[in-house]
């Protein structure tokens, strides 16, 4: 009677396992607000927002009125922005929001104005929109012309960009708040030129990596023709410019002149400030973990090299022999070894110190033997689990939304051959490298991160993907993995070894926290090996041949468990913090192992 140790079967699986998660949020730009206000007033709305943005955000009081004690008597938003939540905000209480230079923005009451003019001249209506909002407006010499308009209660601002640019002409914001109204061919003589730096923002490299992987939408290719083809930020940058403004991008140096008006650049600058900042990053730590099982199962006799001798080792349960050692007989009954120290079988009828006649043992590790009195047939079955074994450990860091691969293994290369007919009407044979060489056989990650604004959470796009050969050849022609095919006319017959291959792969996308661990599984490889030995000569005997041939069948199924824990890198100094994290974590591994090879030789010299 067998007992055999159930397999355990591993299916493809994507389990999320929350090791280290955290509710709290850093201030960011980024950052998306959910707000239920009811009677509550815009300061401590607005407070709420810097709070969660980190913005510079002021409210502008006047003598007449004090708009930071408006109430807001309702308002629900729910995932949105901070910015539009500011601005949904100001709108309740009829405020307008103003970005000024530097990031500093501004939550202002304008005057409304109501009014109405027929085929009135321009610089009067300006004029009137200067008096009723107490702004300072200059009006070029050469703005002319009639309008009719019809206002009522439209903020001033407005109503001043609506007329001055109906009739073509341009509203320039100077030092001090004061506003000029000009035509814009005047203002090319005026125009004043700047230099901005970039820091982060930077085009395409003309150096692309080759990222091979069948998951990825053709290759990166290295940008062709002007710059500004591919270098988004300049097309968004021209859009801001006047009419008579001009942008020039210096490469090698990464600066953008612009020459515009005073108005143009505060545009432009506005648009660098929350662009050009620090791109975040995702610190991946990657484990690869394997896990296997085994059947094996052996019928007939070997001989080996000392005679017929079978043995079995490694069971973590009671393991039935259907032999009682020494004695012919088929009975039930288990030697063990209880130090552990390996196979152990005596014929004596004395099992020597540590063991009793017919008591049974079942220690930590099951040793067993059998000799046999005279020949006959054995037939076992073992099914063995081993234990876990981290076979890679890398970490990488990915930016947002770019690809990060990694692969372990190994490249192989392999020919091909061709037969061609020769000038003489026989068969010629070449070989040379193949099409497809090489072939990588291993593991292969991508990952590619999106971090979701304003959160500490990241959308994850996984492909692991693991490829193995399975070829049947064991042979100096075909090394293992690989296959021999004949090839050319019965005149002229060549071989050649090709590797076979086996892939399997998961493609995932999944969103979790900062710091939380995903395993990913499922990625099983099954090997199936077969081998027969025979005493020369004697396994023909017939019907007494069985007794000189032993056969081995063994089945290996290996998965590769994938743990996957993403941590987000905001800054230079979280980035510092990880690696001294794992510097500490590595030293504290070396550590431990010293110990244990000290201990161990002190207790080594202690035996002795």
């Amino acid at each position: 009677m067998f007992q055999i140790k159930k397999t355990l079967i591993l299916w493809p699986l994507i389990a999320a396992l929350v090791c280290a998660t955290s509710n709290a949020q850093v201030a960011s730009r980024d950052a998306r607000v959910t707000m239920n206000v009811a009677e509550r007033t815009l300061e401590s709305v607005i407070d709420f927002l810097r709070e969660k943005s980190g913005a510079n955000i002021e409210i502008i009081d006047t003598d007449e009125e004090t708009i930071s004690t408006s109430v807001i008597r309702s308002m629900q938003l729910r995932d949105v922005h901070w910015q539009i939540a500011l601005e949904i905000a100001a709108e309740k209480v009829g405020c307008i929001v103003e970005d000024r230079t530097n990031g500093v923005i501004l939550v202002t009451k304008p005057w409304p104005v109501t009014f109405d003019y027929s085929n009135a001249d321009i610089r009067i209506i300006i004029d009137t929109i200067a008096k009723i909002s107490g702004a300072n407006i200059i009006i070029d010499e050469l703005v002319s012309g009639s309008l009719t308009v019809h206002f009522n209660g439209v903020p001033w601002r407005d109503a001043l960009d609506v007329v001055a640019k109906t009739r073509g002409y341009t509203v320039l914001e100077e030092r001090g708040g004061v506003l000029r109204v000009a035509d814009p061919l005047k203002l090319k003589e005026q125009l004043t030129t700047k230099s901005y730096q970039l820091r982060y923002l930077r085009p395409k490299s003309n150096y692309v990596p080759i990222l091979k992987s069948e998951f990825v939408q053709g290759q990166a290719q290295a940008p062709s023709g002007k710059v500004s083809e591919h270098f988004s930020v300049l097309t968004a940058l021209t859009k801001a410019l006047s009419t008579v403004g001009q942008l020039d991008y210096i490469e090698r140096q990464n600066v953008i002149i612009v020459r515009d008006t005073q108005q143009a650049h505060s545009e432009v600058r506005e648009i660098l400030v929350a662009l050009d900042i620090e791109p975040k990053q995702v610190f991946c730590d990657v484990k690869f973990v394997s896990t296997s099982n085994g059947d094996l199962l052996n019928l007939g006799v070997d001989y080996g090299d000392n005679g017929p001798v079978i043995s079995i080792s490694g069971g973590q349960i009671p393991i039935t022999l259907p032999f009682d050692p020494g004695h012919g007989g088929i009975e039930d009954s288990i030697i063990a070894n209880n130090t552990g120290g390996g196979p152990w079988y005596s014929s004596d009828d004395s099992l020597g110190a540590g063991f009793n006649n017919g008591a049974t043992f079942i220690p930590d590790t099951i040793f067993g033997a059998l000799s046999f009195t005279e020949v006959s047939a054995a037939l076992h079955l073992l099914q063995r689990d081993t234990s876990t074994e981290v076979i890679q450990a890398p970490k990488l860091i990915a930016l947002d939304g770019h690809e990060a691969t990694i692969f372990v293994g190994e490249t192989i290369r392999y020919a091909e051959a061709k037969s061609e007919q020769g000038q003489s009407g026989g068969l010629q044979l070449s070989v040379a490298e193949a099409t497809g060489s090489p072939v990588e056989v291993g593991f292969q990650l991508l990952i590619k991160p999106h971090i979701v604004p304003g959160s500490e959470r990241i959308i994850m796009d996984v492909i692991p993907k693991e490829t193995s050969l399975s070829g049947q050849g064991n042979t100096a022609l075909a090394p293992p993995g690989f296959d021999v095919f004949t090839l050319g006319a019965s005149g002229l017959q060549g071989s050649i070894a090709l590797p076979r291959t086996r892939s399997s792969t998961i493609v995932t996308t999944m969103i979790m926290d900062s710091g939380q661990t995903v395993v990913i599984g499922g990625l099983t490889t099954d090997s199936d090996v077969e081998t027969e030995t025979r005493v020369p000569g004697l396994w023909r005997i017939p019907l007494l041949g069985k007794l000189f041939q032993h056969r081995e069948h063994s089945v290996q199924k290996k998965t590769l468990l994938v743990f996957l824990t993403p941590t987000l890198v905001h800054s230079r100094q979280d980035q510092e913090a990880v690696l001294q994290r794992e510097l500490g974590r590595r030293r504290a591994k070396l550590r431990d192992e010293v110990d244990a090879l000290v201990r161990g030789a002190g207790d080594s010299g202690e035996g002795q």
